[in-house]
């Protein structure tokens, strides 16, 4: 069986880093220098290295399990580790298709324990899913962790991080709540491309999305969340029961990881996005306070152009509020930008997709009597988004496809002259 080795630990000052190996037919899938590294704003002290090790397991464990390989590993946390023969199974019924098996080999497993010191840990971006999160258990005043896990072989600083650190900053000291920043290559270590290349047609998703992310992010926050002494940390849903959608961050997952005195809860799956619009707007409806959602997470500003902040622009609108106000400024027209919008974008719509449209539609209709924009709901409550996909791709098949295949007949055509 093939084999991935922890060969060192290292927990120094506020970092943490791993040096593994990896058998020869699985290093197309690693990096070279096989190297893992956390940087904390905080120090680890007494973090043991049996904890410091859960996230190397939690990042190559799904690897592991779809490649039929085994993990070895010197010690690791008793809790984290029972908790993987159900985070497997999870796996397995969301893709059926594919054969997770592969084994976790640990010499020593260390019974960590701590009595709880604080009830709660959030990994907070600013987006909507964790805002919508915060308001919920607010009242538990959460350690706001927040992660930038694109790194190469160091920490770089960009433009897009720096906003990222004072917009989660700011918003901690408006809350009187501590920050922690994580800094790591959790999501370039691995080469998601190569594994992408083997499994994505299997797994019907990318590795990254389908497998990775959200194992990735919550053990980050482990290492921290034990040297706290945090009772659960909070990881806000991505989607909602009744989405269908295959997702690394799931509830059936989340809600299984464990580690020494703590455990993850993975919040809101009982509300559809469009809810939580709702909520962030009602709780801001009567603050002075500035709201700034970080939807775009890869650029310093909301672009307002994206497939995410349009969506989240129309939830906005759909309950009566002004998305400016949120942190989305549109010049001109609100509703030629939504037109625009679709109009070329509309045809990569999926169903699921649609369904999240939908709703803020849905929404509208209801509210409809409170929109500024009254041009835009003229429109848009009438707007038939799978009517208009098929259309968009007809028109879009006829315009590209068919040259592309008239052209390639023709080059073909010429090669058979020139032949004769």
């Amino acid at each position: 069986m093939k084999a991935i080795i922890l060969d060192d630990v290292a927990v120094n000052g506020k970092r943490i880093d791993i040096s593994f190996r990896v058998d020869k037919k699985l290093q197309r899938y690693f990096q070279q220098g096989n190297h893992l590294f956390f940087q904390y704003n905080d120090d680890l002290k007494d973090v043991p290295v049996s904890v410091a090790a859960i996230p190397f397991v939690a990042n190559t464990a799904p690897l592991a399990w779809i490649t039929n390989s085994s993990i070895y590993v010197s010690e690791l946390d008793k809790s984290f580790y029972d908790c993987l023969a159900n985070i497997k199974k999870a796996y397995q019924r969301m893709y059926p298709d594919v054969i997770f098996s592969g084994e976790i080999h640990v010499d020593h497993l260390i019974e960590n324990s701590y009595t709880p010191e604080h009830e709660a840990a959030q990994l907070f971006s600013g987006g909507l899913d964790a805002l919508a999160t915060f308001i919920r258990i607010k009242e538990k005043k959460p350690l706001l962790i927040t992660e930038y896990g694109w790194h190469q072989h160091s920490v770089q600083r960009s433009k897009v991080w720096d906003a990222d650190e004072k917009h989660v900053t700011r918003f901690a000291c408006e809350h009187n709540l501590d920050n922690i920043l994580i800094h790591s290559n959790y999501g370039t270590f691995i080469s998601a491309q190569e594994i992408d290349r083997h499994f994505l047609k299997k797994l019907g998703d990318s590795w990254w999305h389908g497998l990775h992310h959200s194992l990735a992010i919550i053990s980050a926050a482990i290492p921290i969340a034990y040297k706290e002494k945090i009772n659960c940390i909070y990881i806000a849903s991505s989607y909602f029961r009744g989405y269908r959608a295959k997702c690394a961050s799931d509830p059936t997952i989340d809600n299984e990881i464990k580690f020494a005195s703590g455990h993850v809860f993975h919040d809101g799956y009982e509300i559809n996005r469009q809810e939580k619009v709702k909520l962030v707007v009602d709780y801001y409806a009567n603050k002075e306070t500035d709201v700034n959602l970080r939807v775009c997470f890869l650029n310093e500003k909301n672009c307002c152009h994206c497939e995410k902040c349009v969506r989240t622009i129309v939830g906005i609108v759909a309950e009566g509020s002004d998305p400016s106000d949120f942190g989305f400024p549109i010049t001109g027209s609100l509703s030629q930008h939504i037109s625009d919008f679709l109009k070329d974008n509309v045809k990569y719509f999926t169903p699921a997709r649609i369904m999240q449209w939908n709703l803020s539609k849905d929404r509208m209709k209801e509210n409809q009597e409170k929109i500024m924009d009254q041009e835009l709901v003229a429109w848009f409550v009438m707007y038939d988004f799978a009517a208009e996909r098929k259309k968009a791709l007809l028109k879009y098949r006829l315009t590209k496809f068919v040259p592309i295949i008239i052209r390639r007949v023709r080059t073909r055509l010429n090669r058979i002259r020139m032949q004769n």
